[in-house]
């Protein structure tokens, strides 16, 4: 498989927090159905109103946590045959050198298919069960980029001036600007040619920025999140038990970014934390800036919200309701705006296809930064910003069969397309096998109508529920065939260190 690093926004993955449904929480990734099943801390972002849940372990009222940990990253370049290492997510690549300009034009359609990245880690979580009420306590790091481009956005990444956007080449030879027409024959046989150095690509038939960017989304969140949750008994009968939860989350946000076109418009927002600034000039928002190899500080600040209730029922039925993520964020560190509303006309920049392995994130090599910098204006300023949180609503039931089987539903469903949402609702079925100290997940989710993925995992529970260990994945089909799959995800969740006490 081809070498992945991150960059810096995702390389310090033991403290880092696609979106994921159930975030960190290793034991529910491999049904990929949450509302109804997660206990003590780890309901905390999902259910609050499971806090209160007491017998799962009888005697047992106290969870405990450490560096509970998820990452999944989906998206058709990876199995892109023309990429041979990828030094950061998502667009600085090293590529074959044998490529050709029609494994480009795959390459750019793969673009606009889009990449989609997350990685979740709980740092510390702790929950403690009482008569009274349940109460739990976690610090995540939650990280989320969802990138989706245009046609002529993805060619001119591809192919800079080279694109079929331009449709007249410009050169230097012997001292002299000459054009000629821009065809896939014309740009290779300059490129080759020692006594000519490309310099632009005119389109005699410009759009602006807005119109040519149409449909293109880049949203990242990365937020340090610190969430108190408190979940209590209402209502007990012998048929049913009613329960109800809060959650409350100091948020640190350690960087945005918010850029969509749709309409003929295009407008944006970016702030990152001071710890990961790079040098003078345009921002770098994609490249490897800065790496300090400890804790940012944070750019933004804020609070948010999750409530919860949860019904068991005849012992077997449990339905949940729950609204997760009310709040916002102010940024206030680094701030950026960015706007476009000019006509291209003409373009400078080298795209991939001719400078694929520079790493310079501002000018001279092509890096999605460079091109980014050349379309749009993004201008710093002395400027906060309240931002709302990625805010979901999630329904869930499940069923239990005696001590061995439980299955269970769910959907989850986007409230606002802020960073870090779903584009749409996930539909999820799932269930756990337990078998003994054993339990096997499994599952299906469903997006659009579509089987994204079918999540599977298997969790060790040994001295009657003191230690747990786990790890899954979210798309075992990848996994299998990796190279036929046309959108592969690979997606790992892990715990090694959860205890009962």
């Amino acid at each position: 498989m081809k070498r992945i690093i991150l960059s810096v926004y995702v390389c310090l993955s033991v403290s880092l927090g696609y979106t994921q449904t159930e975030g960190s929480v290793f034991t529910s990734a491999g049904r990929g159905v949450a509302t109804t099943f997660v206990t003590d801390y780890q309901a905390l972002g999902i259910n609050p109103a499971n806090l209160a849940w007491s017998k799962e372990f009888r005697g047992k009222r106290i969870a405990l946590g450490f560096l509970e940990t998820s990452f999944s990253l989906a998206s058709p370049i990876i199995n892109s045959p023309i990429i041979n290492d990828s030094k950061s997510i998502p667009f600085e690549f090293g590529f074959n050198n044998d490529a050709k300009y029609s494994d480009f034009q795959d390459f750019s359609s793969d673009l606009q298919e889009g990449i989609r990245l997350n990685a979740d880690v709980r740092l510390f979580g702790l929950a403690v069960t009482t008569k009274f009420a349940g109460f739990g306590f976690s610090v995540n790091e939650r990280y989320s980029m969802n990138v989706q481009t245009s046609k002529d956005f993805a060619d001119i990444a591809s192919f800079g001036f080279g694109s079929p956007y331009f449709d007249t080449l410009v050169y230097n030879q012997a001292g002299s600007a000459q054009k000629t027409l821009n065809t896939p024959e014309a740009y290779d046989s300059l490129r080759s040619d020692t006594s000519v150095q490309l310099i632009a690509g005119i389109s005699g038939n410009p759009k602006t920025i807005p119109e040519l960017m149409e449909g293109t989304r880049i949203k990242v969140s990365w937020i340090r999140e610190f969430n108190f949750g408190f979940g209590k008994r209402l209502v007990k009968s012998k048929k049913l038990s009613l329960y109800a939860g809060v959650g409350v989350k100091y948020l640190q946000g350690m960087a945005l970014l918010d850029m969509q076109a749709s309409n003929n418009n295009f407008n944006g927002f970016a702030a990152y934390s001071p710890s990961l600034a790079g040098g003078s000039g345009n921002p770098g928002f994609f490249t490897t800036g800065n790496i300090q190899y400890k804790l940012p500080k944070a750019a933004g600040s804020g609070f948010g919200f999750d409530f919860g209730v949860n019904v068991k029922a005849f012992k077997r039925l449990k339905i949940g309701v729950a609204v997760n993520d009310i709040g916002s964020i102010t940024w206030s560190e680094n701030t950026f705006g960015v706007q476009a509303d000019s006509v291209l006309s003409t373009f400078r920049v080298n795209g991939f296809y001719s400078d694929s392995r520079s790493l310079q994130s501002n000018s001279g090599g092509a890096t999605f930064d460079s091109i980014l910098n050349n379309l749009v204006d993004i201008t710093e300023g002395n400027f906060s910003r309240k931002v709302n949180l990625p805010s979901t609503f999630r329904l869930g039931a499940s069923i239990q069969f005696g001590k061995i089987l439980e299955i269970g539903t769910e959907v989850v469903t986007p409230l606002n397309d802020k960073p870090g949402n779903l584009v749409s609702s996930v539909y999820s079925f799932g269930g756990d096998l337990k078998l003994g100290p054993i339990i096997i997940s499994s599952g299906i989710v469903m997006q659009n109508r579509e089987v994204l993925r079918i999540p599977v995992g298997i969790v060790f529970r040994t001295f009657a529920g003191l230690y747990e260990i786990g790890v899954s994945t979210r798309d075992i089909q990848s996994f299998r065939n990796l190279q036929d799959q046309e959108n592969p995800m690979v997606s790992v969740a892990f715990g090694f260190l959860r205890f009962r006490i």
